[in-house]
């Protein structure tokens, strides 16, 4: 099928359309952004035929649907035969591709979020009828989101429905297959399905011979033989998947109140915010199941964020905690989650409207289109969620539109979350740290296929959460979740030499760790709100100097030297960044005017010329200063907006012209601050992590960028 893209752009003047995305035998899905209102889109495009339904149903079904779990319509065209709907691109993956080895806790955690997408849909009179992985989605932070209503049905009144034979078999319930009336049940029977699978790993009988509920419960279902699926949640699970709708919760709620329920006596009240999964909870459900309340409140719900919301307390893993550990990685003065569901994500606001991002994933492109070895790489299985009823024969476009492109492949090193990767002075080594306390050495003189070198260094017994190189290279320090502080010779780079020197004195987690530029002192900052300084001058013994430098009422996520090494500057989670002079490291000195924020810092780099300091926020939001007075700071340009979670990580190319940014939305992006009063996008996000993106460090010749995340992989990719 041909497509006209003037004929398009007609149709849709406010909108720039970037690249297709998929195309299958009556319709297309294309990227677009839309001008105004500064956004990302993706434009659904349907050929009607003779007989077809109007694509109009679609579009007021979803326009009707007002959830922070279902998928949302901006527009609506129809020009000849051609309808046009505009919806939020949703570019996190499908639950296809992120089912693998997950665990029961974040199975409950997506069985939560899609029953409550689904009480949305029936008190609005609507039937899904296609509930299955591949129709439920995660935008970039992670928020999952129910999609495609391209075969849903409105139901008059609370009637049931007649059925005619539509949907995916294996999801479909028996009155499905029969022709039946169908119900609420219905949907709720495909939800049950999806469970199962994500709990066993497997599909249940043939809907067809499902037999009905006896007395043996959910065994007659297989869902007991497995130890790590909770009886109560396996009962819950079994009784959605009744041959009988009458057997079934008789609603979305019942549903979503008996899994609550359930994983609250299997593992906890605190469960939602461990397993990962960003959920909208209704008030009621929250205080009828015994769920431990969230501090985060809407109107209508309230948005349960992934791990812990004390300051302070550092973070759990989400599904994946190890015996006897405080997991991490991330302090934070509100939950600390995967996904800032807690309406913290930034708008469209502070970017360019002249520069829309060029070629990002599922972003449209001002001018030319790109060559083919430029275009927008799309998984295949987010475009058939998206082309819906289109057709069954896509299209991919594979590429990368940034410019930048992964060096061979990820590197998979690291069995748990990758916190930091990071180079030598000279580029020939990478260390890289997790939430183990491994610190591994890679050999990087074929970056495009690095070997880790030996055996992990030897000292922590739990996460190394950050790692510095001294300036000569011959030193690599550490700091980890025991509140120790490491130091590793690594002359030579042997590993089988490396011996590391335990510095002790924060209380709680070491966050961060920095050399000064003469390689002669290191600082660190811990959970304790303290800064402490080491004379590192002898590497054999090496020594605290001083007290401990306060100013912080929490944690000290970040700290680091100018490059003249006159200025420490310490960022914190109580939303304020520390300024000392220590031209005199012997008494060292605050600066009386900080950096204040509007929320928790994380990130924070200095330009490799001058006295320009970029830091991340816990908001989304990156911003300069200018420091060339140290004790006047004042803002450089406009805030660098895009990521959609918190910023965590950010460094300066050395020769000066880039700067990256990791966040909690699973991306990298890089910025081109060649003039930092201007400062523009290089291309879309770098995608490709699965979680959160904890560290990225360049390489000393500016080619390399290094990407750790929580996926347990770290990326290299080229920078052109």
């Amino acid at each position: 099928m041909i497509y006209d893209r003037a004929r398009l752009a007609a149709a849709l003047p406010g909108y720039t359309l970037g690249d297709l995305l998929g195309a299958g035998a009556s319709g297309f899905v294309l990227a677009g952004w839309h001008r105004g209102l500064q956004r990302d889109v993706a434009v659904k495009m349907v050929m009607r035929g003779p007989g077809r339904r109007s694509f109009a149903d679609e579009a007021r079904i979803l326009a009707g649907l007002d959830h922070p779990h279902v998928v949302r319509v901006y527009d609506y065209v129809e020009t000849g035969e051609l309808s046009l709907l505009v919806m939020e691109m949703l570019s996190g993956g499908t639950l296809t591709r992120r089912r693998a080895g997950m665990t029961s806790l974040t199975a409950c955690g997506v069985g939560l979020a899609v029953a409550q997408a689904l009480r949305c849909v029936h008190d609005h009179d609507v039937l899904h009828r296609d509930i299955k992985p591949d129709n439920i989605l995660f935008d970039t932070a992670g928020r999952l989101k129910v999609a495609d209503f391209g075969i849903a049905k409105v139901v008059a009144g609370s009637g049931p429905a007649a059925s005619t034979v539509v949907g995916t078999p294996l999801y479909m319930a028996p009155e499905q297959f029969e022709g039946g009336q169908l119900q609420r049940a219905t949907d709720i029977y495909a939800l049950g399905v999806v469970l199962f699978e994500l709990l066993t790993g497997v599909a249940p009988t043939n809907p067809a011979s499902v037999p009905r509920q006896g007395s043996d419960g959910p065994s007659r279902f297989g869902l007991s033989r497995g130890s790590r699926i909770p009886d109560p949640v396996a009962t819950v699970v079994a009784g959605a998947l009744a041959r009988d709708p009458g057997d079934r919760p008789p609603s979305a709620y019942a549903f979503a109140f008996d899994l609550s329920r359930a994983a609250t006596e299997a593992f906890g009240p605190d469960w939602i915010p461990r397993s990962g999964v960003p959920v909208h909870v209704d008030h009621d459900l929250m205080a009828a199941t015994g769920m431990a309340p969230s501090r985060t409140r809407h109107a209508g719900g309230i948005h349960v964020t992934p791990l812990p919301v004390e300051p302070g307390t550092p973070p759990q893993p989400p599904g994946k905690v190890a015996e006897g550990k405080r997991a991490g990685p991330a302090p934070d003065d509100r939950a600390p989650g995967k996904a800032p569901a807690d309406g913290n994500t930034p708008s469209g606001a502070g970017r360019d409207p002249a520069e829309p991002e060029a070629g990002s994933r599922g972003r449209a492109r001002r001018g030319p289109r790109r060559s083919p070895g430029r275009r927008l790489i799309v998984t295949a299985a987010v475009l058939v969620v998206l082309l819906g009823a289109v057709g069954t024969g896509l299209a991919v476009v594979l590429g990368r539109p940034d410019g930048a492109r992964l060096l061979g492949h990820p590197l998979g090193g690291h069995t748990d979350w990758a916190l930091s990767a990071v180079f030598s002075p000279d580029g020939k080594i990478m260390a890289s740290s997790d939430t183990k306390g491994e610190v591994w050495l890679w050999d990087l003189r074929d970056r495009t296929a690095p070997q880790r070198l030996g055996r992990p260094l030897t000292g922590p017994a739990d996460g190394v959460t950050a790692l510095a190189f001294s300036p000569d290279g011959q030193a690599l320090a550490g700091s980890d979740w025991n509140g120790t502080v490491w130091l590793w010779d690594v002359t030579g780079h042997d590993p089988k030499s490396v011996t590391g020197t335990p510095l002790l004195g924060h209380v709680g987690h070491a966050w961060s760790v920095a050399f000064s530029p003469d390689g002669r002192t290191l600082a660190s900052g811990g959970e304790d709100g303290t800064v402490r300084l080491w004379n590192v001058a002898d590497r054999g013994m090496p020594r605290p100097m001083g007290s401990p430098l306060t100013g912080h009422r929490g944690y000290v996520t970040s700290v680091l030297f100018s490059r003249d090494g006159l200025v420490l500057v310490a960022a914190g989670g109580d939303s304020t960044v520390v300024l000392w002079g220590v031209d005199d490291l012997a008494a060292p000195h605050r600066l009386e005017r900080g950096l204040p924020g509007p929320s928790a810092v994380f990130g924070a780099a200095f330009s490799p010329h001058g006295r320009v300091l970029a830091v991340g926020d816990a908001d989304g939001v990156i911003r300069l200063w200018d420091l060339a007075i140290p004790g006047e700071p004042r803002r450089v340009g406009r805030d660098l907006t895009g990521h959609t979670a918190r910023v965590w990580s950010l460094s300066f190319s050395p020769d000066g012209r880039t700067l990256a940014s990791g966040g909690l939305d699973n991306t990298v992006r890089l910025w081109d601050v060649a003039d930092l009063s201007n400062v523009r996008r290089r291309g879309g996000p770098l995608t490709g992590h699965t979680d959160w993106v904890l560290s990225v460090r360049f390489s000393p010749d500016s080619a390399v960028l290094a990407s750790a995340s929580t996926d347990a992989t770290i990326r290299l990719w080229s920078i052109p």
